[in-house]
């Protein structure tokens, strides 16, 4: 990990929807209070457990939140694109503000963390940014949800193909894309053993309904792996 500050905020081209809701003293006040950080591929972000003293920005890459259950295996909880904040749920939580997840970067990432406390005043200030912070968290919560639910009702297809739908839809907006999830990620996103995630990703790519090669997924037919994800 390393650190350095080049671009300033309000010069910033990487804003998220929030920050564009700041105006030059409240950017200028958001820079004062913050670090930029350059995260290589696996490295830690935040560990669960420890105190929560900042929010942090995904300026670029990809990272993985998950939560740690034993020494073999993990909950991914999320997957964070480029533009996303992380810790939100840390904000105006004064009583026990211990990390509840971590955070790892799953390809090289740059991350602005901001004091925790500079995001509650510009809370407080200024209601469009507040709004937006808002809408970040009730998306994370409706993501949450579903993802809870496939895990507790669907058999191995269903979340393997949940899996693939997310990242499609949600993180990279295409048919085809890098997968950045290594399988033993996969199987800690999908609740579901290697070796199950393996079998299942071949079933799918010898029923041509996505092509797994050289490390890019290309699904094929996403309105059979929408079906197979609606019937579980």
């Amino acid at each position: 990990m390393n650190s350095f500050q080049k671009t300033r905020c309000f010069e910033c081209k990487e804003k998220s929807l929030c920050f564009k809701q700041l105006n030059e003293a409240e950017l200028s006040l958001t820079n004062e209070n913050r670090v930029q950080l350059n995260f290589k591929k696996g490295e830690i972000i935040s560990k669960q457990g420890s105190f929560v003293t900042h929010v942090m920005y995904l300026k670029s890459g990809f990272a993985k939140v998950y939560k740690e259950t034993d020494l073999e295996h993990n909950l991914i909880l999320d997957i964070i694109p480029e533009g996303k904040l992380i810790g939100l749920t840390s904000l105006f939580n004064n009583n026990n503000n211990i990390a509840r997840f971590s955070v790892a970067a799953l390809e090289n990432a740059v991350v602005c963390s901001i004091d925790r406390t500079t995001i509650e005043k510009l809370i407080h200030k200024n209601s469009q940014f507040a709004k937006t912070v808002i809408a970040s968290l009730n998306e994370e919560s409706l993501q949450f949800y579903d993802k809870m639910a496939s895990l507790a009702q669907k058999q191995m297809n269903g979340r393997v193909a949940d899996a693939l739908l997310y990242l499609s839809d949600n993180i990279f907006k295409s048919e085809k894309f890098k997968m950045i999830l290594s399988r033993k990620d996969l199987a800690d996103f999908t609740g579901m053993s290697m070796m199950s995630v393996v079998r299942t990703l071949k079933d799918l790519k010898t029923d041509g309904i996505i092509e797994d090669e050289k490390g890019h997924i290309n699904i094929k037919d996403i309105n059979i792996l929408r079906q197979i994800s609606l019937n579980g």
